[in-house]
């Protein structure tokens, strides 16, 4: 698309540069017109002024008696001596101009009109206020005119015959009885356009020619500017991807094996989710902690990196093998094979890699497994870890998921819980504890977030791990929502410090839901003290409907946080587009990031990610003073776990002091 584009701007910007020039050269023809026509016009009216002035020059001599008329002084009358001047004038000046004194009813046939002249004639005589005439609508030649009307003086010539001076009368027949304000004539002066055009065309093509050259210039300036930009673009763009693949395989590879890593298999398996036949496995060093400790943490590491060869060489033929937290491994596959036998694949391979022995830096040793299978199973990723537990749980090498191995507990441990739930709705036993957030800046306790507890008449707590997914799958989840907002609303209301309430994507999808959340923010005092923690673990299909509610809750001043951050690949390719506060950093990570080099690299990663984007982020989770400690150092802003302070119906702050 960006190729496409600057092809487009490529192919333009030559285009543009034409029409430039084109209008700039058009520009100047029209200035130059606009020139010659006001320098034809200036020029008329110089001359025009001498003109007159010389004829009333002579006019006052013959009136006041200094020249006597006769036939001496008759060729000094203006109607004598216009066409000698005029001749002589157009012989003598270099643009070829001729001034005139002509009529329409001329006596003297070398004063009578031409076309241009009987126009400017006309003129005047339909337009009796006007003194001037100019004109270039003969293309040849500008056509400047003053008007001559009848004026007292002339009446002593041109009045009554017996009134005229002897000499006129004698030399006229038909020159008498003319009226005041009449029109007898015009001095016309006329500028040929050949010679004009000719200096003013001149300038005209040196100044195109020199237009077109710098813009040709410019053109070819900016073309190397684009070309060059272009390179760099590309130059860029190549960078860019490289980063990016470097950055998505940090999020997707573990670091030290090299294999895809548990969001990498997140991916695939939902990629593949519509696949005719699906398998996993996950595989789990039995006893590593007891390697880790006896031989130390270097000797685990290279015993991870050959397991992680072996398994990679043996399952060649499958899709993908994927290293998971700690001692655990993967292999997926979307192959169309029976159960049986990915079972019988998987097991040869176990019993394989068990009897090899592993010799690192001077130490023998064999190494046993556990493994859990599941096929064709919605859930697969729970499913195959349900298994896999319970084969470590009673000593299994390997266990197969199938839904009779734990339906019956589940249904009763279901009903249980139902009741209890709404028990706890019917009495309003659904009440929020809260659990300190320790600021690693001001080494202050400044916010809580409110968990839901159930308090029994009896004063037992249960915990949302008993109730949370009955809750769900009745349809009575929006009112432990609703209850937790409302009491903690209440309980915040005359406090200062921040709090957070979690919300699931089933409850931004709920139009009562967020009705009531946005009834609540409009009557409390200080809604900017209330942060909402959106649930990353939920399966989110539909992100506008989570950017539309982040932005309706900003409005009213609120933060949102990110929680379980990391538990799966959508919130890093999504995140950018979600205007967040928090990124909580889920407890998978936090838990294993003093004793997993892999949880430290991708809890590091997404401190500076949030970073960068200016969010802040909180571990949660954090249960010694190891974790604390490291945590501060890599960056992380706030701290929360049961080192913390346990959820309690108070508002904890024995840690702040301690910390003091």
């Amino acid at each position: 698309m960006k190729s496409f584009l600057n092809d487009r701007i490529l192919k333009t910007v030559p285009v543009i540069f034409l029409i430039v020039i084109l209008l700039k050269i058009t520009y100047s023809y029209f200035e130059a017109k606009e020139r010659e026509y006001e320098f034809a016009k200036k020029e008329a009216e110089v001359l025009n002024s001498y003109a007159m002035e010389s004829r009333l020059y002579y006019q006052k001599l013959f009136l006041n008696g200094s020249l006597e008329l006769n036939e001496k002084t008759l060729p000094a009358l203006p109607a004598f001596s216009s066409p000698i001047i005029s001749e002589n004038f157009s012989k003598n000046n270099p643009l070829n101009i001729t001034v005139k004194t002509v009529s329409d009813r001329a006596r003297n046939p070398k004063n009578k009109a031409d076309k241009d002249e009987l126009k400017a004639i006309e003129f005047f005589k339909n337009n009796r206020s006007e003194s001037t005439y100019f004109s270039n609508e003969n293309g040849k030649l500008y056509q400047y005119a003053t008007v001559l009307k009848v004026e007292d003086a002339c009446l002593r010539c041109h009045g009554a015959r017996e009134a005229a001076p002897l000499h006129i009368q004698n030399l006229y027949e038909n020159a008498y009885d003319y009226k005041i304000d009449e029109v007898r004539g015009i001095i016309s002066i006329q500028i040929p356009t050949q010679n004009l055009n000719k200096y003013f065309y001149e300038d005209f093509f040196r100044s195109a020619l020199f237009d077109s050259a710098l813009f040709l210039l410019l053109f070819l300036s900016v073309l190397y500017l684009i070309r060059q930009s272009k390179k760099i673009s590309v130059a860029l763009e190549e960078k860019v991807e490289e980063k990016t693949k470097e950055l998505k395989d940090s999020f997707l590879y573990d670091r030290l094996t090299r294999l895809p890593n548990r969001l990498k298999l997140i991916e695939d398996i939902e990629q593949n989710s519509s696949a005719k036949s699906f398998h996993l496995a996950l595989i789990n060093i039995d006893a590593f902690k007891d390697i880790n400790d006896l031989y130390g943490y270097e000797i685990g590491d290279e015993i991870l990196i050959q397991v992680s060869k072996r398994v990679r060489d043996y399952c060649k033929e499958f899709n993908s093998v994927y290293k998971l937290p700690n001692d655990e491994f993967a292999v997926f596959t979307t192959m169309s094979i029976s159960d049986e036998e990915f079972f019988a694949t998987i097991k040869k391979m176990l019993n394989a890699i068990s009897e090899t022995k592993f010799d690192v830096s001077d130490q023998s040793m064999f190494i046993t497994f556990s493994c859990g299978i599941a096929s064709n199973q919605d859930s697969l990723l729970i499913k195959t870890n349900t298994a896999l537990q319970i084969a470590k749980k009673h000593s299994r090498n390997i266990v197969i998921y199938n839904d009779s191995l734990d339906a019956k507990e589940q249904i009763i441990k279901n009903m249980d819980a139902l009741l209890v739930l709404k028990d706890a709705i019917k009495y309003d036993q659904i009440t929020p504890y809260f659990q300190p957030i320790y600021n690693t800046r001001t080494k202050k306790i400044d916010k809580y977030e409110s968990l839901a507890r159930i308090v029994t008449n009896s004063g037992e707590v249960i915990t949302p791990f008993v109730f949370l997914d009955i809750a769900v799958k009745s349809k009575l989840y929006p009112e432990i929502t609703k209850a937790i907002i409302t009491k903690s609303f209440e309980f915040f209301r005359d406090k200062e410090m921040e709090f957070s309430i979690n919300l699931s994507i089933v409850d931004i999808q709920s139009k009562e839901i967020m009705r009531f959340i946005f009834n609540k923010l409009q009557e409390f005092r200080q809604p900017q003290r209330v942060v909402f923690e959106i649930l990353e673990t939920d399966r989110i299909e539909n992100y506008e409907e989570i950017k539309n509610f982040i932005k309706d809750v900003k409005k009213y001043g609120c933060k949102v946080a990110i929680d379980d951050f990391g538990s799966g690949y959508s919130n890093f390719s999504h995140i950018l587009e979600l205007n967040v506060d928090y990124l909580k950093i889920d407890s998978s990570l936090v838990k294993f990031v003093t004793t997993d080099e892999n949880s430290r690299v991708v809890v590091k990663t997404i401190i500076n990610f949030a970073s960068n984007l200016g969010l802040k982020t909180i571990a949660e989770f954090v249960e010694d003073k190891d974790s604390l400690v490291l945590l501060e150092k890599m960056g992380v802003d706030f701290i929360q776990g049961y080192y913390i302070g346990k959820p309690s119906s108070s508002l904890n702050r024995d840690f702040e002091s301690t910390a003091q």
